[in-house]
């Protein structure tokens, strides 16, 4: 027993809570807000039990983690309670009965937590355990409750949440889910066959947003053999480059993604490459200087292999002239890059011509001509390095030849 267990319970016992609650209502343009937690929080600071700060550096190092384990105990305890009270509150339709939509709604008005927090909480409170979990360790329970086949029984069901209960007492959730989808796999190794429905109408969902600095924030889902496929196209491009590369995996794949994005085969304007629509001053687009959602070096670097279609502004931005489409690098110069250079030019890199641009040296918005002795093939990422970094390339007795900055220290 901890030393100041005694002392938790006689200030129990001195303070109860006060029977028959109900929160504080607030009326505002003739609708009612639950107050939330305030009042409710002060008059229940005699429950929790607190050891002055000051006093911590006196407790040897098994007492301080002695002391870390009570805690949370009694944190598992307060939330196992907490889901006790939700699952009874769910069982009664209190949320319907004092006018809410739903009971995570009213989970938010009552104990101020957001939306998410809220429908944890309710998915927590249907998962069946006996003893008290933390709360990603209740996540991984109903996820594997989840991913069982409706023909699995409930004995089968039950002993699956005993064995992960008892598991969970030395495993956090992270060494929890192979157990998880070792059950899983156990009580239905064949898996789930998909429906005539399903293989006709696989579920894929892709949403995204826009910034307001023109990045995009995407997220989605999809069916397995789209999944694999995703995999195998992103796997390969989003290996390191060599023994230099330091980017994390998430990085590597982010790249491999935009990659696969800008060298797409899919046709967007009849087969040709992409069309951009540059509506931003044309001396902008020529000095690299300005404001624009995308930066002024961005929109050179992506009009360096597109059609362009230029849209010159006026002084209140209203486009003033819509030009022809000019094309920057046709067909049979491409071809010509590619016997020349054979892979991205940059050194080290041998990434195929397929995934790579044909990079202006000389922008064609600066008068560069569109010729192989002004065009050089690089990757993604060295096509965005050669933009955006102090590295310059021009061509000597017809090959390219790159320049570091300076910070970068040449190698003999």
């Amino acid at each position: 027993m901890p030393r100041f267990a005694d002392e938790r319970k006689a200030a129990a016992t001195r303070t109860k809570p006060t029977p028959g609650w109900s929160p504080t209502w607030v009326v505002v343009g003739g609708q009612r807000f639950c107050g939330g937690l305030g009042g409710r929080i002060v008059g229940m600071t005699a429950f929790v039990e607190t050891r002055p700060a000051a006093g911590l550096w006196r407790l040897g190092d098994a007492e301080l983690l002695g002391e870390l384990q009570d805690a949370e105990v009694v944190l598992r305890q307060a939330y196992a309670k907490v889901l006790g009270l939700v699952a009874e509150a769910d069982a009664r339709g209190v949320a319907e009965r004092v006018g809410y939509p739903s009971l995570a709604e009213l989970l938010r008005g009552v104990l101020c937590v957001s939306k998410k927090e809220a429908r944890q909480r309710i998915a927590h409170a249907g998962v069946p355990v006996a003893v008290p979990l933390e709360p990603e360790q209740l996540s991984v329970i109903d996820r594997v409750l989840r991913e069982l086949p409706p023909h699995i029984g409930a004995a089968d069901r039950e002993q699956a949440v005993e064995v992960l209960a008892a598991a969970a007492q030395s495993l956090d959730a992270s060494n929890l889910v192979p157990l998880g989808r070792e059950i899983v796999n156990r009580l239905d190794p064949d898996g789930a066959l998909p429906g005539e429905d399903e293989l006709a109408h696989p579920r894929r969902e892709f949403r995204y947003d826009t910034r307001r600095d023109g990045s995009v924030r995407f997220q989605g889902c999809l069916d397995a053999e789209t999944g694999a496929l995703l995999g195998a196209v992103l796997s390969p491009l989003a290996k390191p480059h060599g023994a230099g590369d330091t980017r994390p995996l998430p990085e590597r794949q982010g790249d491999a993604f935009a990659e696969l994005l800008e060298t797409s085969s899919t046709p967007t304007e009849g087969g040709e490459r992409p069309h951009i629509a540059v509506t931003i001053p044309l001396t902008t687009l020529q000095n690299g200087l300005g404001t624009t959602e995308l930066s002024p070096s961005a929109v050179r670097r992506l009009a360096c292999d597109a059609k362009v279609i230029p849209v010159v502004l006026g002084s209140n931005s209203e486009p003033l002239d819509i030009g022809r489409i000019s094309y920057t690098v046709p067909p049979h110069l491409r071809r010509a890059l590619i016997v020349r250079d054979q892979h991205c030019a940059f050194p080290g890199c041998r990434r195929r011509p397929s995934t790579c641009h044909a990079h202006h040296i000389t922008h064609w918005a600066n008068g560069g001509d569109t010729a192989l002795s002004n065009l050089v093939l690089l990757c993604g990422m060295h096509h965005r390095l050669i933009h955006h970094s102090g590295w310059t390339v021009r061509i000597t007795n017809g090959q390219p030849e790159f320049t570091p900055p300076s910070f970068v220290k040449r190698r003999n």
